[in-house]
């Protein structure tokens, strides 16, 4: 992400984001995670495999009412709920 991106959705601009990444955890997980700090990596500490994480992105893609590019999608956006949080925020606003 260029630092242009993060600029344009940092702060209260990034909350909805931030938020809608832990209410589609908590969906697709089948707990409450929606305290999660950002830090909290998805796969080592809250159990995420390769289905729940497309499964994921589709509950986050029906929150946010956005459809996401698959071409863009890396592993390294799946690192922690901050990191998803910077992909879809830049997704839903690209």
């Amino acid at each position: 992400m260029s630092e242009n991106t993060a600029v344009a959705v940092a702060g209260a601009e990034r909350a909805p984001y931030v938020d809608a990444v832990r209410k589609g955890l908590s969906e697709v997980l089948n707990k409450d995670v929606s305290g999660a700090e950002e830090s909290v990596r998805l796969f080592d500490e809250l159990g995420l495999d390769s289905s729940s994480a497309l499964e994921l992105l589709i509950t986050i893609e029906e929150i946010l009412g956005v459809q996401f590019d698959a071409e863009e999608l890396e592993m390294t956006h799946f690192e922690t709920v901050g990191s998803l949080a910077d992909f879809v925020a830049a997704e839903a606003s690209a």
